[in-house]
C-alpha cells in the first residue's frame, strides 16, 4: 500500500476501488509552519461526521503533496468543498477551485468569509455554490441535490444545529502525525473544540455577525469521552482547545477542568474578564499550561470604543495572577483602529512591555494590523476601503501593512512595529532559548520599543535585515 492509499484508506473496501463522492480541500492560509503551527482542519471533521454514508477524502494543502489533489480529482467526486477565511487563504482556495472547475467538478465554498459575504463570493466564476453559516446540514442537502441532478439556489444558508447531534469526529480521514507537534505545548498534540460562538460584542470581530453573540457548548461528558478516546488512540499527551473562549461559564469551565484531571496538559483561549472568575492555580493543577488572550490595546479610550468589555486594570491584575499560577500566557494586540492616535499606540506598546516585565511566563504574539472584516461593526466606519470582489479580499488581512486606508508614514511605522514584535515579545526566545544571536537582536529591538524609537531609517534597515536573516536561519527561506 503506497502513501496515497494509506492516507485515503477510507476509500478502499476489501481491496476494491471505491471512488470518492466528496472531496474536502483545506487551502493554505499563508501563515503555515509545518510541524510548528499547523493544526487539523477541525471544521472538515465535523462536516465529515455528518455525511458518514458518503465516501469522503480530506485534502490539506498545508501538509499534503500537490499531486494528491489531482489524484483525488481523478476519483470523480460529486463536488469539491473548500473553506476560507478573509485574507491569503482566499487566493489558495480560488487556485484549487480553478483546477477543479477545469475538470468539470462543482465547487462549494464555505467558512468565515463566504458566510459574511455569500453573494459576492458566489459571483466569482470559480465558485458554483456557497454555504453561509453552519454547514453540516446544508452541505448534506446540497450533496443530495447534486446527486439527483436537481436545480438549486447557488447560495444556501445553513441552519444553526444542536451541537449535541454532532457525532464523533472522524480523525481517520487525516494523517494525524502531521498535526501532533506545535510550539506551545510539548509532547504529542491534538486539537479539539467543545463550543461555538462568543457572547461578546467586540466591534472588530466577526463572531457577532456569525453567531449573534450566542455561545453554545456540546455535552461535556460526550465530548470528554470522545477526547479521551482520541488521546488513547493516538498516544496524545497535550490538547489545544480551539474554542473562541473556553472559560465563559464558571460552572461549565470548572466541571471541565475537574473532569480533565491532568489526564493531559492543555491550552485554551479565554477573555481576561472570564479568567478573573477562576482559581488559575486550580487550572494549572488540572493540566492547564497555556492560555491565549486578546488584549488588543493599552488605551482605555480605544478599549471602550471597540466594546472590549475589559480594562487595562483588568489586564494588569490577571497578568499577575497568571504569573503566580505557573501557566504560560500569550497576548494579542491590534494596531490601526479608527481614530487611534500616536499616544494610544504608545500606550499599547507600553502595556505589552509591562505584561512581560511583570510576568516571566508571558509573551506577546505578533502585533497585528486591524482587518475590518465584512460584517463587523467597525467595518461600517471604513466601508470606502472594502474590496469589491472575492479575489481582492485575498490581500486584506491582519498582516497587510500596505493597505490603502493608511498613509505612507503609518504603513512604515506599523510595519516596523509588526516585524519587531516577533522579537520583542519573547515568543521566539521561548522557542529557541539558547540562541545568543537571537537574544541580542531581541534586546536591541526591545530597547527601541521602550523609547518608541521607530523613525531612524538607517537604524531600522539594519535591524530589519538582521531580523530577516534570523527568521530564515530559524524557519527556512519562506519565513517572514
Amino acid at each position: 500500500m503506497d502513501k496515497f492509499e494509506k492516507k485515503y484508506r477510507c476509500l478502499k473496501k476489501d481491496g476494491s476501488n471505491i471512488k470518492i463522492k466528496v472531496l474536502l480541500a483545506f487551502p493554505n492560509t499563508g501563515a503555515d509552519a509545518k510541524g510548528y503551527s499547523v493544526n487539523p482542519p477541525i471544521p472538515f471533521l465535523y462536516l465529515a461526521s455528518c455525511i458518514k454514508d458518503y465516501s469522503v477524502a480530506i485534502y490539506d494543502q498545508r501538509t499534503d503533496p500537490p499531486d494528491v489533489f489531482e489524484k483525488l480529482l481523478k476519483e470523480g467526486p460529486i463536488c469539491v468543498g473548500l473553506t476560507c477565511m478573509t485574507g491569503k487563504q482566499i487566493q489558495y482556495a480560488l487556485e484549487l477551485a480553478e483546477i477543479a472547475k477545469a475538470r468539470g467538478i462543482p465547487t462549494v465554498f464555505g467558512g468565515i468569509h463566504p458566510s459574511l459575504l455569500p453573494e459576492q463570493t458566489q459571483a466569482d466564476y470559480r465558485v458554483d455554490f456557497v454555504i453561509a453559516g453552519e454547514g453540516e446540514i446544508a452541505f448534506r442537502e446540497l450533496l443530495e441535490s447534486l446527486e439527483k441532478g436537481e436545480s438549486m439556489n447557488p447560495v444556501v444558508y445553513g441552519e444553526r444545529m444542536d451541537l449535541n447531534e454532532l457525532s464523533t469526529q472522524p480523525y481517520e480521514h487525516l494523517d494525524v502525525e502531521q498535526y501532533v507537534h506545535v510550539h506551545q505545548l510539548p509532547g504529542r498534540h491534538l486539537s479539539y473544540m467543545f463550543s461555538r460562538g462568543c457572547p461578546s460584542a467586540c466591534t472588530y470581530c466577526a463572531n457577532p455577525a456569525l453567531y449573534h453573540q450566542k455561545w453554545r457548548i456540546r455535552n461535556i461528558d460526550d465530548c470528554l469521552n470522545e477526547l479521551f478516546s482520541l488521546v488513547e488512540k493516538y498516544n496524545i499527551t497535550a490538547v489545544s482547545f480551539f474554542d473562541e473562549s473556553l472559560a465563559i461559564s464558571p460552572r461549565i469551565f470548572n466541571e471541565l477542568i475537574q473532569k480533565i484531571d491532568s489526564k493531559f496538559i492543555w491550552r485554551f483561549q479565554a477573555k481576561i474578564r472570564d479568567l478573573k472568575k477562576h482559581d488559575l492555580g486550580l487550572v494549572y493543577q488540572n493540566g492547564g499550561r497555556f492560555v491565549g488572550c486578546g488584549l488588543e490595546s493599552g488605551s482605555p479610550r480605544i478599549l471602550k470604543e471597540i466594546k472590549k468589555g475589559q480594562t487595562v486594570e483588568d489586564y494588569i491584575l490577571v497578568n499577575k495572577q497568571l504569573a503566580k499560577s505557573g501557566m504560560e500566557v500569550g497576548y494579542n494586540y491590534i494596531m490601526g483602529f479608527p481614530g487611534e492616535t500616536m499616544d494610544d499606540l504608545k500606550m499599547t506598546l507600553n502595556l505589552a512591555l509591562r505584561m512581560l516585565d511583570e510576568n516571566p511566563n508571558a509573551y506577546n504574539n505578533t502585533f497585528y494590523l486591524l482587518s475590518p472584516y465584512p460584517g463587523t461593526e467597525i467595518a461600517q466606519k471604513m466601508i470606502s476601503f472594502m474590496p469589491n470582489t472575492l479575489a481582492e479580499w485575498a490581500q486584506f488581512d491582519r498582516h497587510n501593512v500596505n493597505a490603502d486606508r493608511y498613509s505612507a508614514e503609518e504603513k512604515e511605522l506599523f510595519g516596523r512595529i509588526m516585524f519587531s514584535s516577533k522579537f520583542t515579545g519573547k515568543k521566539l526566545m521561548r522557542t529557541f532559548p539558547d540562541n545568543t544571536e537571537l537574544r541580542d537582536l531581541s534586546a536591541d529591538m526591545t530597547a527601541r520599543w521602550r523609547e518608541f524609537s521607530f523613525f531612524d531609517d538607517k537604524d531600522w534597515e539594519q535591524l530589519t535585515n538582521r531580523g530577516l536573516k534570523m527568521l530564515k536561519d530559524l524557519f527556512g527561506e519562506n519565513a517572514y
